[in-house]
């Protein structure tokens, strides 16, 4: 999709429906240390700070719940879905996993009759086989990330677990990192065979730049390879797309042009339902957004509470917290009231690029985004 399009929003897909994303940061430790991953409170892991405690997680799942239940009130019956991902940091490092994940259970057991709920995991499926037998039982669906900077000791753990995932008929998904150095992209590729050989469900991903200083610009013929996936699907051209530029050595900074969702999902733009995108631009700036009524995102360590993870709109249109831990009550009354008489204020998007988020329905039009939001709500 080039940059002409006024409006952007999920295709009709029975498989893959748009729902209410709860991203729960559980914790910032992790055991790994990826190249593109950035170390910090603020960053994709940071060993330095300690696993929050139980109690204070338990609290976070009956506010996360009770939050989600007022948006769901409003949608309508086909969308009724949650998916609540905890991730970290590498959340199944967290040495209480199993309880909290047991609580998570429990605690919605109150809602269950009025939306469906699916757990999900985002991990590095670097973790023992006894763990992950006890976890099992309590994940619907796990979203497996490969990492090229593993060793091959890892890898093979990784293999392992993914195995023992598919042997109890758990969802499985495995995201698979493309790294621009050229061994690192072979490596994926080989990783994607073996998920092919094993009838694994993947979705290779490209990196967006992460740390200060490095970049993760793709060759034209590593730009190829992603054109020949996006068009299975769309048979659309990437490289021939005016939005893709390349710098002096010949190499494309994808992450500046445009990006696939998360999510795997094909968007539309323009409203027209028979044209679907993988690989669409993501610059979005002054565009009205709901991403307020398809995501959250709490930050256990910091007990800061966000939109999304990614672009952190707030309800002033800027960026930052919309609440916190330590204060859901206010929160909660502040959207309860809002979301029952109708007058939630509409996110303006003041960020230059759209990542985790570019599946919520927007558009550069207030009248057309009101328009298409009354698909979503009764």
């Amino acid at each position: 999709m080039l940059n002409s399009a006024k409006s952007l929003e999920p295709a009709v897909d029975p498989n893959n429906r748009i729902s209410f994303l709860l991203d729960w940061e559980l914790t910032m430790k992790c055991n790994l240390d990826c190249s593109y991953c950035i170390p910090g409170l603020y960053g994709g892991h940071d060993n330095s700070t300690a696993h929050p405690p139980v109690d204070r997680c338990l609290k976070s799942i009956d506010f996360m719940f009770e939050y989600v239940d007022l948006y769901m009130a409003n949608k309508i019956h086909g969308i009724k879905q949650v998916i609540l991902n905890v991730y970290g940091g590498e959340s199944l490092h967290h040495p209480d996993i199993v309880d909290i994940l047991t609580a998570v259970h429990d605690r919605y057991k109150k809602y269950q009759s009025r939306w469906q709920l699916t757990v999900t995991t985002t991990t590095n499926a670097i973790i023992s086989e006894k763990k992950l037998e006890q976890i099992i039982p309590l994940i619907d669906e796990f979203t497996v990330s490969y990492h090229t900077n593993n060793t091959e000791k890892q890898k093979q753990q990784f293999k392992q677990n993914l195995l023992i995932i598919k042997k109890h008929n758990r969802r499985l998904k495995c995201v698979v990192l493309m790294h621009a150095d050229q061994k690192l992209f072979d490596d994926s590729v080989h990783m994607i065979s073996w998920l092919d050989n094993n009838e694994i469900k993947h979705l290779p991903k490209q990196l967006d730049h992460g740390v200060e200083h490095v970049q993760f610009n793709y060759t034209s013929k590593q730009v190829k390879w992603f054109e020949n996936l996006y068009d299975e699907k769309t048979h659309k051209s990437l490289l021939d797309a005016p939005m893709l530029v390349q710098d002096n050595q010949g190499q494309i900074d994808l992450a500046d042009s445009g990006r696939s969702c998360c999510g795997g999902k094909q968007l539309c733009a323009n409203q027209n339902y028979r044209s679907r995108e993988f690989f669409v631009y993501n610059k979005f700036s002054d565009w009205y957004c709901s991403v307020n009524h398809f995501f959250l995102y709490i930050k256990q360590v910091t007990e800061e509470i966000f939109t999304n993870k990614d672009c952190k709109m707030n309800f002033t249109n800027s960026v930052g917290p919309i609440g916190t831990l330590t204060q859901v009550d206010k929160l909660l009354e502040y959207t309860k009231e809002h979301l029952s008489n109708n007058t939630m204020p509409i996110i303006q998007c003041k960020k230059t690029q759209c990542f985790c988020g570019l599946c919520a329905p927007k558009s550069q039009d207030l009248e057309t985004f009101t328009n298409i939001m009354k698909k979503y709500h009764i």
